[in-house]
């Protein structure tokens, strides 16, 4: 049941993402070839290259054509956040035992004393 659920959120979210929102409008692209055929007998390859590739006649349908998947793509989201009333919802133990150790940290020695490439150094015994 659990995978389930899962599944139908990620396909929500999917479904959102302005991409595959363009697919939906995929039944107005064959109501308009349906209409570009009934009224200039075009093949589909053709009606696709009028309207992404090439140029378009002058037909005045450019308000229909706009409808068309990927002709425009919107990008306006929907955000949902969460945000409890409440903000200690469970308590986490914290218990701080800091002990004392006689372990030295260690030092790099990675940076060399700049003393020693200085021009002026003291007098070395």
């Amino acid at each position: 049941m659990r995978k389930i659920i899962v599944y139908i959120f990620i396909f929500l979210i999917v479904s959102n993402i302005g991409f595959f929102q363009q697919f939906y409008k995929l039944p107005i692209l064959i109501e308009h070839y349906n209409e570009h055929q009934q009224r200039h007998n075009v093949s589909f390859i053709d009606f696709l290259e009028m309207h992404y590739w090439g140029e378009d006649i002058n037909d005045n349908d450019s308000d229909r054509d706009m409808q068309l998947p990927f002709k425009h793509i919107s990008s306006a989201s929907f955000q949902l956040v969460f945000v409890p009333a409440e903000k200690h919802i469970f308590d986490i133990p914290f218990n701080a035992d800091f002990s004392v150790s006689d372990i030295i940290p260690f030092t790099s020695n990675l940076y060399s004393n700049p003393a020693l490439f200085a021009v002026f150094r003291p007098p070395l015994a």
